[in-house]
């Protein structure tokens, strides 16, 4: 009989480091190729984040577990501390950055997985998205 579910421990994650930003992979293509999600924390240094982008194909949700992240969905921005959350639909332009002091922590999983050979695309040069921060 083959098991169903995978249990991820801390020395069994996908680490990288993407332009200031750590990630922690828990469910991974790389890692888990019969999952649905996938699902990433990220650690974002007081100053930093991640500028505007979408996924054409996936859906995202973002938890944050601490700090504040300045959420930006097309031209919204909300503050969001520890217990919030939002969900962005595929193909929406959207950025996070750290809003406050110390780092920002966050959960972001992504579906469905058909989607992430689409990626995320940089469209923070773009009009309007290059003038709302």
């Amino acid at each position: 009989m083959k098991k169903g579910w995978t249990f991820m421990k801390k020395d069994d994650l996908m680490y990288e480091k993407v332009f200031g930003r750590e990630h922690f992979w828990h469910y991974h293509p790389e890692l888990i190729k019969q999952g649905d999600c996938y699902m990433v924390k990220v650690i974002v240094k007081e100053g930093e984040g991640h500028t505007f982008h979408k996924h054409p194909k996936m859906n995202e949700i973002l938890y944050v577990l601490n700090g504040t992240a300045e959420q930006w969905v097309e031209n919204e921005m909300q503050l969001l501390n520890a217990g919030e959350s939002i969900f962005i639909p595929s193909d929406v332009g959207h950025a996070t950055f750290n809003g406050g002091k110390g780092e920002l922590e966050f959960l972001a999983i992504l579906s469905p997985p058909e989607g992430w050979e689409e990626g995320t695309v940089d469209i923070s040069k773009e009009l309007p998205y290059s003038n709302y921060r």
